[in-house]
């Protein structure tokens, strides 16, 4: 048996029937030219074949002495192949809408802690001859960048392809004994460490802990400082509210190529130009609904801390950087400039750290939102930020399954109570593919976030 780290079992310490814990993907195919009637049903025969899972697919939780130690992963000797794969039609007409009522519908649901916690879902009857994969996994066993490299693992570069096992069943090399890196081993003895000695340990590496929450000041010029945004500055809205079970997925795609054209246009990254679109998306959304703070919401931007040859490890390697939105700037160009600004404040922040006062700064910032999510607070009082919106880089070159080309692919995150919207973000071969969530009762009509956030871009593109 393996013990779960702190970091991963938190997420299921916050887990509830209206947050659920899990991650989840949805992507596009397109049939390939000349497949039979029943391509799919193929397809689903020859998985279902697979039924021997690899890790992370083959674990579930056990709990010693009856709950009273932390969780361990132990191997699941019932596996059943049926019950984690599924075979769904979309009714008629089988539009997109349709497509994301079911996947808003099947992400609501939670996943069965006495069986390894994942589902993976077949979708066919989408109109224009294409069917989909919807995904979900929980996040005690994956964050989103080690769940999108497990899922492009069992895609393969070439569309005469046909014999890849799907993602469940991969073999993956095992680590070499005496190999393991160091800072795998500063991550686990962080991760299992009680939080007295996390606070010792990081009174040890850092000048002050309040310094590290703080942020330290970047100079941006001879008269002027950029601070990095600290917790607990957000102001409270329509966003940060408890949520209900239900849930609203929508999505679209960019194209990267004018994203990357507005950005050399303004001097902005790629992603300074998407949390520009999302900043630009919440100040129309929220003035519609006569909802705008006076002051600028707080966005969470989660970055990876995971080493590259870790890429598909799994677990999560995650920490935060926290950034003002600048939502209350009617200027686009003002917009962008406080958000690049805030952003690279918070780098530097992240930068000035080793990797072991990374985590430790990311546990004992989580620690206050964790706690409010288990007692209660949260979504009561003051949020810690607005809401989370993360970029993940995908593959760069067409990717195809069993034959079929993957037009997109799709995020689809969590929630939790205070914060119940997320955007997420991946990039796939030429287009930027933006997946949103939120709490159907909370925030109506969220997929006109959709048209503002084309709005924010052809502002920022329209602009010199």
């Amino acid at each position: 048996m393996k013990k779960l780290p702190l970091t991963d079992s938190a997420w299921l310490t916050m887990e509830s029937d209206t947050t659920p814990m899990h991650v989840g993907s949805l992507q596009l195919f397109e049939l390939p030219k000349n497949s039979p009637d029943d391509y799919l049903q193929q397809m689903m025969q020859r998985w279902l074949t697979f039924n021997e899972p690899q890790a992370p697919f083959n674990q579930k939780l056990v709990y010693p002495l009856k709950g009273l130690k932390q969780p361990h992963w132990d191997l699941d000797t019932e596996f059943d192949i049926g019950y984690h794969v599924r075979h769904s039609a979309l009714p008629r007409p089988g539009r997109v809408r349709e497509l994301l009522v079911l996947v808003s519908r099947l992400h609501g649901s939670l996943l069965d802690r006495s069986r390894p916690m994942w589902e993976l879902h077949l979708i066919e009857g989408l109109e224009g001859k294409r069917f989909a994969v919807y995904t979900k996994m929980h996040h005690s066993v994956v964050d989103g960048m080690a769940g999108m490299r497990l899922l492009q693992s069992s895609l393969s570069e070439r569309a005469d392809q046909l014999d890849q096992p799907p993602p469940w069943a991969m073999q993956r090399a095992p680590k070499k004994p005496g190999k393991r890196s160091q800072p795998e081993a500063d991550e686990d003895a962080v991760a299992t460490a009680l939080p007295k000695q996390m606070l010792d340990n990081m009174a040890g590496r850092a000048s002050s802990i309040p310094a590290l929450i703080s942020g330290g000041r970047k100079s941006l010029g001879a008269d002027r400082k950029i601070k990095a945004v600290a917790p607990y500055q957000a102001p409270k809205s329509i966003i940060n509210q408890r949520v209900s079970k239900a849930r609203r997925f929508v999505a679209e795609s960019y194209s990267l190529d004018r994203i990357k054209a507005i950005g050399k246009q303004h001097g902005a990254t790629v992603n300074d130009i998407v949390m520009a679109m999302c900043a630009g998306a919440l100040r129309r959304y929220l003035s519609e609904h006569d909802a705008l703070p006076d002051k600028p919401l707080i966005g969470d931007a989660p970055v990876s801390i995971r080493p590259a040859d870790q890429a598909e490890a799994g677990g999560n390697a995650i920490s935060i950087i926290l950034m003002d939105l600048a939502t209350n700037e009617a200027d686009p160009l003002k917009r962008l400039a406080r958000i690049r600004e805030s952003m690279q404040a918070g780098k530097d922040k992240l930068g000035a750290m080793s990797r072991k006062q990374i985590l430790n700064y990311t546990t004992l910032v989580m620690l206050p939102f964790t706690i409010g999510q288990l007692i209660g607070t949260a979504g009561r009082v003051r949020p810690m930020f607005n809401l989370v919106i993360s970029n993940v880089p995908g593959p760069k070159q067409p990717l195809y399954l069993n034959g079929a080309r993957m037009q997109g692919m799709y995020p689809v995150s969590l929630l939790f109570n205070g914060q119940a919207l997320n955007v997420t973000v991946t990039s796939y071969v030429d287009s930027l593919d933006f997946g949103v969530i939120a709490c159907r009762r909370s925030l109506p009509q969220v997929q006109r976030l959709l048209d503002h956030l084309e709005a924010s871009l052809a502002e920022l593109e329209a602009r010199s």
